[in-house]
């Protein structure tokens, strides 16, 4: 244990700044890394986001935004107008040769206004270093990163995707955060998938084996790193948006992004609700396909564990009472919450939580199964009724020809008669309808799935922190307190 107490001991001063003298700075880095990827979504979390500091910070507050290709016009933004139908031909055809993505959407220029520049590479940098590396220790900085990430072959050090098909890891990432003052509390939310990869911002150039950095930072994300993010889509209907930072904000906020009221959650009862209390919330009552986690998980799975010998380990199997009686409010509310949600009451609550988690798991199977066996009959009928149409408009087999435009224009309601009257046609609408069908209750399912998972990391991380009151030597205990404290702040 004592090479893993080394990871902490460079933890440092975690100390939190007066919330009364601090002067906040917030960050913000969205859009997508192309128009095709730049949804409208987010836009609005932007817009909101924006919003939500003028109600909050009446007199004001530093906001630098970089958002998608910056104030230059061209249409850089993806939507959908319900208003739009996409031609029958166009959609029959786009559908048997599986090919019917982003088809109909529309493109305009955002609409964000006051952007410092393009969300891409040189100005995140230039923006740390001459900003970010000038913020005094009385300061705070807050980064709300909504946009893509990605993976790379090594699991934890996930992109950011920027604009113009840019990227930005964690370990780079992590490189720009050292340039703010080490004193400087530095607090991240991201939505984007894989971004529990940048949780590893904690550590020494990103990563666990070097040990935590010295610098005063804490993060909020959305999901795991190895995971996809709910949220990015270019529907227009901001009430239809699910996604972790509309329920973290609105926590904080005391209402939806639609307007609609939420009883703040403050948990300990201090009058504020802070941002350790805003991802509770998220973890209790977001309906999304998010793991979200914060550094702390991070930090704990990596110094503390809940299985050995010595006397008093607190285990994901200890009962109901054993896991409250070690809870933080916090912690606890998550695990009541999430309880309640499953109707689970039982004293072995992890059993309970991990025997649903693997009964979840084989409902998600049963309908993968039933999907991967439609899909051959799908395939074979979208198949047949394609080389059909290629017989009578040979032109089809290249989508570029010249002449497949005049033949849409010309010969489309041709088209859809011999795509309809073909034999197979009702076995492939009646496929395709199902495959929909299919596709949303596995999403259902994986929903509750994710419900669960919440509810075991919420054990884990009971037990890790309480173990590591047995396991970690003092300053280690003063120095992930501290963590915590900053967890804890509120805006």
């Amino acid at each position: 244990m004592r090479g893993r107490w080394a990871l902490m001991v460079s933890l440092g001063c975690l100390l939190i700044a007066s919330e009364a003298t601090a002067l906040d700075h917030f960050l913000t880095i969205g859009g997508g890394n192309n128009p095709s990827g730049n949804q409208v979504s987010l836009e609005k979390n932007v817009l909101m986001f924006r919003q939500f500091l003028v109600e909050r910070y009446p007199q004001g507050v530093p906001h630098d935004i970089f958002f998608a290709d910056g104030d230059a016009p061209g249409r850089d933004l993806q939507f959908a107008d319900p208003a739009y139908q996409v031609p029958m031909p166009n959609l029959l055809l786009a559908r048997l040769t599986r090919e019917d993505g982003d088809l109909g959407y529309q493109y305009r220029n955002h609409q964000v206004p006051g952007v410092r520049g393009a969300s891409s590479r040189a100005t995140v940098e230039r923006w740390f270093q001459e900003v970010g590396s000038k913020l005094l220790a009385s300061d705070r900085l807050f980064i709300y990163f909504t946009g893509h990430g990605g993976k790379t072959d090594d699991a934890h050090n996930t992109v950011l995707h920027l604009w113009n098909n840019e990227k930005l890891n964690v370990r780079e990432f992590t490189g720009l955060l050292d340039r703010v003052p080490t004193e400087v509390p530095v607090v991240m939310v991201m939505v984007q998938c894989y971004s529990g990869g940048f949780a590893n911002a904690i550590f020494n150039e990103g990563q666990s084996a070097k040990g935590t950095t010295v610098a005063n930072r804490c993060g909020f994300f959305a999901t795991v790193q190895d995971r996809t993010a709910a949220g990015c889509t270019s529907d227009i209907a901001e009430e239809n948006y699910k996604e972790y930072s509309s329920y973290f904000w609105s926590a904080i906020r005391g209402k939806t992004r639609t307007g609609q009221p939420v009883p703040l959650p403050d948990i300990d009862i201090d009058g504020r609700v802070s941002l350790s209390e805003a991802h509770a919330y998220s973890l209790i009552h977001s309906d999304t396909i998010d793991v979200s986690i914060k550094t702390s998980d991070v930090v704990l799975r990596t110094i503390s564990r809940n299985t050995g010998s010595e006397p008093g380990l607190l285990t994901v199997n200890a009962c109901y009472e054993q896991l409250i009686a070690a809870a933080s409010p916090v912690d606890r509310a998550v695990l009541d919450g999430l309880s309640q949600h499953f109707n689970l009451n039982g004293p072995q609550r992890g059993q309970e939580a991990g025997q649903l988690s693997e009964r979840l798991s084989q409902e998600m199977k049963a309908l993968d199964d039933q999907r991967s066996k439609q899909k051959d009959s799908y395939d074979g009928a979208r198949k047949e009724i394609l080389a059909e149409c290629r017989v009578r408009w040979p032109e089809l087999a290249n989508h570029w020809d010249p002449k497949v435009f005049d033949l849409l224009r010309n010969d489309g309601n041709a088209i859809v008669a011999s795509i309809e009257q073909h034999p197979r046609f009702s076995d492939f609408a009646r496929l395709h309808d199902a495959a929909e069908a299919l596709a949303e209750q596995k999403l259902d399912w994986e929903r509750k799935w994710v419900k669960c998972q919440r509810l075991l990391r919420v054990i884990e991380n009971i037990t890790l922190a309480a173990n590591l009151k047995l396991l970690a030597p003092p300053e280690i205990q003063t120095r992930y307190q501290r963590l915590v404290e900053l967890e804890d702040s509120a805006l």
